[in-house]
């Protein structure tokens, strides 16, 4: 289950061609970034500095032509939270008769407000829900944790998550498929759970804590400030386009499903080309259908994740003083509750924290 891929390589843009870009997403969404009174995107630290949310130090993906999904949003109405940081915009419809996704602020909450969004959509007429997540990588650092047994072995970062991390921890969703041999590579701090092979989806975290998506060795590739890695597959989306391999011998390329089911629960995450994150998952997807609505979130590139009931789970949580730590599954379907990421869950999987 391996290919190649050939596209753009994770690079750093110029600050002025960042902000510029920024002045035009200000133009395209005038009616909400009015609120901030600048044409540019700005966000508020957590040190309270306001700074160009374009000039973070993190690489951008040369894509020019996807817009930016953001916003600036201030205080919604009297007695709401107050939204500094920038947020998604509502989605568009994607299936006759429904109306735009609007996004919640889920989890956790910084000194700007939240950096974790969700909503959910339905893909196609008469179809169910599926859940979307949005992650502000400039607000939050993306984690990959070994399981207890998968992919074997004692790792710095795996199960349980600490409960001292507990107050910053957002969200915590799958892995990728059950590691085999020549599938499924898994790479953390200068040591190989699984080998990496060339031209498989990779979801790659680096040492500031942003992480990126792309086709090993063309795309993304090993470099001193890589901290993990966690393949699956081939990319399903690349170049903000679904792969024609999603439509190609689906049960093979993309897994057994229970019942040799070409549409059921799947999940996939994808980078923005302002390098926020989106991850989808629910039931009924086809690799088609997931690749598509990842494109809609904003995807440039992305991979799939895991497969069947039992196995596609996000879960947000929110830590507070008297309650303690409350996870809450994106939909109420999912099989496994929020805190068997808080637990030895033997299955590695990606957690997301405030930054």
């Amino acid at each position: 289950m391996s290919g190649s891929r050939k596209g753009a390589v994770r690079v750093q843009v110029s600050r002025t061609a960042v902000i510029m870009k920024g002045a035009l997403v200000g133009v395209l969404c005038a009616g909400f970034a009015s609120l901030a009174g600048s044409p540019a995107v700005r966000q508020l630290n957590s040190s309270g500095a306001v700074q160009l949310l374009a000039a973070k130090r993190r690489v951008l993906y040369p894509m020019d032509h996807f817009v930016d999904r953001g916003y600036l949003r201030p205080s919604v109405q009297p007695g709401s939270y107050e939204q500094l940081w920038y947020a998604p915009l509502p989605l568009t419809a994607l299936a006759p008769g429904c109306g735009p996704s609007v996004w919640t602020p889920q989890g956790n909450r910084g000194a700007g407000g939240a950096a974790l969004f969700t909503t959910t959509i339905v893909p196609q007429a008469g179809g169910s829900p599926v859940a979307i997540a949005w992650i502000n990588q400039a607000q939050a650092i993306t984690q990959i944790y070994a399981g207890t047994s998968q992919p074997g072995g004692t790792w710095p970062f795996q199960a349980p998550i600490p409960a001292s991390r507990y107050s910053t921890l957002l969200a915590a969703f799958e892995g990728g498929f059950q590691f085999t041999p020549g599938g499924g590579g898994f790479y953390q701090d200068g040591r190989y759970g699984a080998p990496l092979q060339p031209g498989d989806a990779s979801l790659v975290e680096y040492h500031d804590g942003d992480v990126a998506i792309g086709a090993w060795g063309s795309e993304v590739s090993m470099t001193p400030s890589v901290v993990a890695v966690r393949q699956n597959l081939t990319l399903l989306v690349d170049h903000g386009l679904v792969t024609p391999q999603a439509s190609v011998a689906p049960l093979i390329t993309w897994g057994y499903s229970l019942g040799n089911l070409v549409s059921t629960w799947r999940s996939g995450i994808g980078i923005t080309a302002n390098g926020n994150l989106v991850w989808v998952g629910g039931p009924g997807l086809s690799p088609v259908e997931l690749g598509t609505v990842l494109v809609h979130a904003g995807a440039i590139e992305g991979m799939q994740l895991d497969i069947n009931p039992d196995w596609v789970n996000f879960a947000t949580y929110t830590d507070s003083v008297g309650q303690g730590i409350v996870g809450v599954n994106l939909l109420p379907s999912m099989i496994f509750a929020p805190v068997h990421y808080l637990g030895a869950f033997w299955r590695d999987f990606v957690a997301v924290f405030e930054r």
